[in-house]
């Protein structure tokens, strides 16, 4: 049984697994160091840097999948790679050599293709594993034996049969394991690009066999780095944004050296010499000229490659138009910017409420666009990303900067709308409870004592001649009735419009309402008003409103505020806007929450076109009503 030595932090980490693999590490450096090889033992440095990254990348992905096959894997050719100066220091040659083929050829790869969470069970791949382990063991024999024909020939069949099991795990997998795919493709590509770059400095630049294995030894660290990204990290970074940078790095210079180098060769063919001084240059301004269009369709071709069809910046607009035109509801604008856009789902989202949507986002992959309207946030346009996107691909969101502005404007324009429908309902309530009241006031309240008084009319007229002291008597309880039915007329009349503005007008009215006020521990509120010694013929609904607000703000300052004092202020900024400020110098003790003052503030100010604003603070409160003088129709 192999103990392990799990250190307290809650991620299982195999101690033991590392002091192995260190400790192994520094020997095998230092019988480089102590015992250099010779000539014809020179890979041993390339084996000892390739085992030294696979002992790091071990010592990264073994926490966090401890009980994964990849792990163990990658710990066993780490191993094998580092045995090979030990054996070679103790004579054993061919033994060493055969692990370090092994490692590379079986091992190594077998470990790259394990490199998905949850690995398919399928025949080919289970093929796929079997290739590997049989040309691996073939290359190890043919190394050691020294038949090189047959390591050329094993190694062969064991690329093939990696580039064929890295094939069938793209087909079959998708999302995150995908993405560790690629980077396992992104790996070799710049292992082999780097190879080839290579392999062509060691033909024009003088190198020792030394730097020749340091260049190999680097150049397999970045297919181990690749592999431990994917295993540790695969959504860091998007590995098609770096696949597609460098592919397009890599066709613009073969591009740009093929037209250098073809163009040259042309010249020579028909001149007989090699291009000038002046040639060359002429050249270079030529392909600098046409790089950036080129480079652009290259881009495209990516894009579309890895990402997909991209979108329209122009076709989205165009068919938007359309329907901001037509006036379609937000179901049918989203419905055209997920088509176009090519995404599973789309949202439109107001005060954290979805209002609507279009296709489907249930893997909470999304990307949030803010909506302004006028430098006023109206809501978000809520994105879906394609599948195994970590971000909204660079056309995709360009048409989403584009459609902002007037998706905003349009989600402006259809919330001002709905306000405009609720208000106007409002009003058509209000009317209909006010004529309910009314009609429940003349019929239970003036109906009979009217009715009354016409019968005690006609029972006077009956006695005048038979009794008429009863006549008398029945004509004083008439006088009194008559006083009754007044008194209620005009408590009706008084409920349709406050009494005091009639008698007093606007300002005395609301000095009236507001100089008896206290505050909250009975001191007198101290209220200056600042007003025109004389207003304008004002609308009634003008009137009222402008009462209304005045009072009621004036009262939620009696009670709310800390302070004594406070400021009334009737202005006319124009000829057609009456202003009511109310401001509160004092400290607010309790916050200013919308309830049923505030409420009917806002609706009466709102039922005659004008608007209210309140401003509350630690420091004091100010509450601001424009009114129109001139009603809306």
């Amino acid at each position: 049984m192999t103990a392990r030595i799990r250190l307290g932090d809650g991620r299982g980490r195999p101690v033991v697994l590392w002091a192995v693999l260190a400790l192994l590490t520094g020997t095998a450096v230092a019988s480089l160091c102590f015992a250099p090889p010779p000539a014809s033992n020179q890979w041993v440095i390339w084996a000892v840097m390739t085992g030294g990254g696979l002992a790091v990348s071990c010592g990264v992905v073994a926490p966090r999948r401890p009980a994964a096959p990849v792990s163990r894997l990658l710990a066993v050719s780490a191993v094998m790679l580092l045995s090979a100066p030990l054996l070679l220091a103790a004579g054993a040659r061919d033994i060493a050599v055969a692990l370090a083929v092994l490692a590379s050829t079986a091992a190594v790869p077998l470990a790259a293709l394990r490199v998905v969470e949850a690995r398919p069970a399928t025949r080919l791949l289970r093929w796929a594993d079997g290739c590997l382990l049989v040309t691996g063991v073939g290359c190890a024999v043919a190394a050691a034996q020294g038949a090189q024909a047959s390591l050329v020939a094993a190694g062969l069949a064991s690329g093939i049969a990696m580039c064929a099991g890295t094939w069938l795990l793209f087909e079959v997998t998708s999302g995150d394991d995908r993405r560790r795919v690629l980077w396992l493709v992104l790996g070799a590509a710049a292992a082999t690009l780097g190879g080839m770059v290579f392999f062509a400095a060691q033909n024009s630049l003088p190198m020792s066999s030394v730097a020749n294995v340091v260049g190999e030894g680097v150049l397999s660290l970045f297919f181990l780095a690749a592999m431990t990204v994917a295993l540790v990290a695969p959504r860091r970074v998007d590995v098609r944004v770096v696949i597609r940078g460098a592919t397009v790095l890599i066709v613009m210079l073969a591009l740009s050296a093929a037209v250098y180098e073809g163009f040259a060769a042309l010249w020579e063919m028909m001149v007989g010499s090699r291009p000038g001084k002046g040639v060359p240059a002429l050249l270079a301004a030529l392909i600098a000229s046409g790089y950036g269009p080129v480079r652009q369709w290259v881009e495209a071709s990516m894009d579309e490659m890895l990402f997909g069809r991209s979108a329209d910046p122009v076709e989205t607009l165009t068919r938007l138009g359309t329907d901001l035109t037509a006036g379609a509801p937000p179901l049918h604008w989203l419905h055209t910017l997920r088509s176009t856009l090519g995404v599973p789902g789309i949202a439109l989202r107001q005060d954290g409420v979805t209002i609507a949507s279009a296709g489907t986002q249930d893997d909470g992959q999304t990307t949030v666009t803010a909506l302004h309207a006028g430098g006023e946030y109206v809501g978000s346009l809520v994105v879906c990303l394609p599948p195994g996107h970590l971000r909204l691909p660079r056309a995709a969101a360009a048409v989403v900067g584009l459609v902002a502005v007037p998706l905003a404007q349009a989600l402006h324009a259809a919330r001002l709308s709905e306000q405009l429908r609720v208000s106007r309902g409002r009003v058509v309530t209000a009317l209909e409870e006010e004529r309910r009241r009314m009609r429940r006031d003349l019929h239970d309240g003036l109906g009979p004592t009217l009715t009354g008084i016409a019968y005690n009319a006609d029972a006077a007229v009956n006695l005048i001649g038979t009794d008429p002291d009863a006549a008398v008597r029945t004509l004083r309880g008439l006088r009194a009735d008559v006083g009754d039915a007044i008194t209620e007329i005009r408590r009706i009349v008084y409920g349709l419009r406050p009494r005091a503005l009639d008698e007093f007008g606007l300002i005395d009215a609301v000095l009236q309402r507001i100089t008896q006020l206290r505050v909250a521990d009975g001191r007198p509120l101290d209220i200056t008003l600042d007003a025109p010694d004389r207003l304008p013929q004002l609308p009634a609904a003008v009137e009222v409103a402008a009462y209304r607000v005045a009072v009621e703000a004036v009262t939620n300052i009696a009670r709310h505020s800390a302070g004594t004092t406070a400021r009334l202020a009737l202005t006319l900024p124009d000829n057609s806007l009456l202003r009511v400020t109310i401001a509160d110098t004092g400290r607010c003790t309790e916050p200013w929450t919308p309830g049923v003052g505030i409420q009917s503030m806002h609706e009466r100010v709102e039922q005659i076109g004008g608007t209210l604003t309140i401003h509350a603070t630690p420091q004091g409160a100010t509450v601001t009503a424009d009114l129109p003088l001139g009603l809306p129709a």
